[in-house]
């Protein structure tokens, strides 16, 4: 009775998901392979927001208390920022920064409890099928929203109280950025970027 029932076919059905998903691939593949142009743009902006803040504090002389330290904090916060910018435009500092992070120890929940896909570079990433690429540019997009989250974080903690005044919660970014990084680390999207 059992055997005249007709046999569903899946692959109808899916289709369109495996256009979302190859869609989804393709622009993870695009701004990891871009990542330090990313990183070039959001650096740049956070150091020109800084020095517009800055100069229209000094300006309006709102400063109170040690005003030469604001001044001074501000501009040089402003230089680094702009410094790091152009230095993620290489991929030197990305390689830099990954290896002094591959040598702490890093918490991998997510990827500890799921299979482990060891690929070290976006060359490879086409020898996974489509649900494990999918999964994995997932994993690593919580990594490098993790890394972002906890660079605003500290950006907010150096210049918030009095520069920036923003209302933005500098330990809310790092309370989100610590939880993915305790899924995944950063590990994970600090490779695909060299």
């Amino acid at each position: 009775m059992l055997g005249y029932l007709p046999t569903t076919d899946l692959s109808q059905i899916l289709e369109p998901l495996n256009e979302f998903f190859n869609g989804f691939n393709y622009f993870f593949y695009t701004l990891f392979k871009n990542g330090n142009f990313l990183f070039f743009f959001f650096f740049f902006l956070m150091g020109i927001i800084l020095f517009i803040n800055a100069r229209e504090i000094e300006y309006d002389e709102r400063i109170h208390g040690k005003e030469e330290l604001v001044k001074r904090r501000g501009r040089i916060g402003t230089i680094l920022l702009i410094l790091f910018s152009f230095g993620f435009l290489s991929k030197d500092l990305f390689a830099f920064i990954f290896s002094i992070f591959n040598v702490l120890p890093e918490p991998k929940l997510l990827v500890k409890f799921m299979y482990e896909i060891d690929l070290y570079s976006l060359e490879n990433i086409h020898t996974l099928d489509l649900g494990q690429r999918t999964l994995f540019f997932f994993i690593s997009s919580f990594s490098l929203i993790s890394l972002l989250l906890i660079i605003i974080g500290i950006y907010l903690l150096l210049f918030n109280k009095f520069i920036l005044r923003s209302k933005l919660k500098t330990f809310a970014f790092f309370g989100v950025g610590f939880f993915f990084w305790l899924l995944v680390g950063f590990n994970m999207a600090l490779r695909l970027i060299i």
